[in-house]
């Protein structure tokens, strides 16, 4: 049984609702800019060699600056951070952004929330086309894991938090 084209489109994004998913702030630099946008298509490839995957649309501003070498760190967010998500996912644009939130450069070469649950730091290794959107590996060059576990959650077109579940 084949859905029409408009039904499956429909019914993949409701679907797609339903992937809850850690929010995160992608940042790179680019010729001293900085660049960043609000991101939940983000995930681990593999431990060895450690590396990530992430989504970007090709319309994005920070599509242009993110090429095969660039610098990058995944911001893991926190529960206190949906408004700092929403200025990154299109409230303000360019370098407005980064007049919100504890930002940092340090001498990673590319800007990282202080304050995040964790940053994961690393460089684009390959970079694929495919649809409206890019696909981007990044190998790990180095993670700062900060010790409060209180992920933003994104499900189902809201803010959410994540708790533990007991077991048993």
């Amino acid at each position: 049984m084949n859905a029409s084209t408009e039904e499956l489109a429909v019914s993949f994004r409701l679907a797609m609702r339903r992937l809850a998913a850690t929010v995160t702030i992608i940042t790179t630099s680019d010729g001293g800019i900085r660049h960043g946008m609000t991101a939940t298509a983000v995930t681990s490839v593999c431990a060895d060699p450690p590396s990530l995957l992430f989504c970007v649309n090709q319309s994005a501003s920070i599509h242009a600056p993110l090429k095969v070498g660039s610098q990058i760190c995944i911001n893991l967010l926190k529960a206190v951070h949906t408004e700092l998500s929403q200025v990154f996912s299109g409230k303000l644009e360019g370098e407005a952004r980064f007049a919100h939130g504890r930002w940092d450069a340090g001498d990673f070469g590319v800007p990282y929330l202080a304050d995040a649950q964790a940053n994961i730091f690393g460089h684009v290794e390959m970079l694929m086309a495919y649809g409206t959107h890019s696909i981007y590996i990044a190998r790990v060059t180095r993670a700062i894991v900060h010790p409060e576990v209180a992920p933003l959650v994104y499900q189902d077109g809201v803010y959410a938090t994540a708790r533990p579940l007991p077991v048993g």
